[in-house]
C-alpha cells in the first residue's frame, strides 16, 4: 500500500469520526438536556442516579431495568401499604409532572390489565422556577382511577429530596384477595417524555374480601295520612313516620300522633 493511499484512508476516517460526532453533538443539543423521562434507578446512558428508587412497607429495591421481577411482598386485606417512590427528572424537580402507580397484570403494552391507579400530578401550567409546595393544593393533584372498589384510604404526599430527586410517597388499603400482581409506575416530565417501570410479582394478598357494601338509602318517610287515604291507601296500611303511632277515631278517622296523645286519647275513650 502507498503512503498516499494510507493518506487517503487515514483522511476518510477521520472525516467519519468527526462527522459523527458533530452529529451526536447536534442531537445532543436538540434534546436541550432533556431526552428522556423521568427515572426511579438509571439513564439511558447507564448512569445509575437513584438507590432504592422503589419501596413497599420498608422493602426497598433498586430499579435498574424497564421490567424486572423482585420478591413478592405478601399482604393481607385491609393491612396499610406504604410506598415510596423516588424520582430523578434531569431537567430538575419542578419539570416532574406525573407519578402513577398501578395495580395489575402488565405482559406489553398492549396486553395489559390495570386494577387501579392512583396518581400524583404537577400541572402543566405551573410556574418551573418555583420549588415543589409540598401539600399544595394549587400545585399538586392527585387522582384515584379504582373502579372496582378495590382501594381504600389512599393518601398521597410528595417532596423535593434535592433539584432533581422528588419523592412520592402513597398509602392504601387493598381490600381484596389477589394472586401474585404485578405493580406499575409510569412517570411523565414537562415535555411529555413518558417511562414506566414494571415490578413484576410485586404483591400477592390474602385474606378475605372485605369489600365495603353500600350503605342502603334512607327510608323516605310516608306522607300524613290524609295524603295515603287521597291516594286510595287501605285504612289498615295507613303508615306514620317513625316516632308517632297511628290511633282510629271513634268518627273512623285515622291519625298519626304521639305516644303520650295516643295514650291519652285511648284513656279518655276517644280512639283506639
Amino acid at each position: 500500500m502507498t503512503k498516499l493511499l494510507q493518506v487517503l484512508i487515514a483522511a476518510g476516517i477521520l472525516s467519519i469520526s468527526l462527522f459523527t460526532a458533530n452529529v451526536y453533538a447536534s442531537e445532543n443539543a436538540n434534546c436541550s438536556r432533556d431526552c428522556e423521562a423521568p427515572t426511579l434507578g438509571v439513564l439511558y446512558t447507564g448512569q445509575k442516579v437513584i438507590e432504592k428508587g422503589f419501596t413497599i412497607n420498608d422493602k426497598a429495591f433498586d430499579v435498574a431495568e424497564r421490567t424486572q421481577t423482585v420478591p413478592t411482598t405478601a399482604l393481607r386485606t385491609g393491612q396499610p401499604v406504604n410506598v415510596k417512590v423516588i424520582t430523578y427528572e434531569n431537567s430538575g424537580a419542578t419539570y416532574l409532572r406525573d407519578v402513577s402507580l398501578s395495580i395489575g397484570n402488565f405482559e406489553d403494552d398492549r396486553h395489559k390489565n390495570m386494577l387501579a391507579t392512583i396518581s400524583f400530578q404537577q400541572p402543566f401550567t405551573g410556574l418551573l422556577n418555583r420549588p415543589l409546595a409540598s401539600g399544595s393544593d394549587v400545585s399538586q393533584t392527585t387522582t384515584v382511577d379504582d373502579p372496582t372498589g378495590l382501594l381504600k384510604d389512599v393518601t398521597i404526599t410528595a417532596s423535593e429530596v434535592d433539584s432533581y430527586r422528588t419523592k412520592v410517597e402513597m398509602s392504601f388499603k387493598i381490600l381484596r384477595p389477589l394472586d401474585n400482581s404485578d405493580i406499575i409506575i409510569q412517570t411523565m416530565d414537562a415535555k411529555r417524555h413518558t417511562g414506566y417501570n414494571v415490578l413484576y410479582d410485586a404483591i400477592k394478598v390474602g385474606g378475605k374480601d372485605i369489600t365495603e357494601k353500600p350503605t342502603p338509602p334512607a327510608k323516605t318517610p310516608p306522607p300524613p295520612p290524609l295524603k295515603q287515604l287521597q291516594k286510595k291507601v287501605p285504612l289498615q296500611n295507613v303508615e306514620c313516620r317513625d316516632g308517632y303511632e297511628k290511633v282510629t277515631r271513634n268518627n273512623g278517622a285515622v291519625a298519626c300522633v304521639s305516644t303520650y296523645t295516643a295514650d291519652m286519647l285511648r284513656n279518655m275513650g276517644l280512639a283506639s
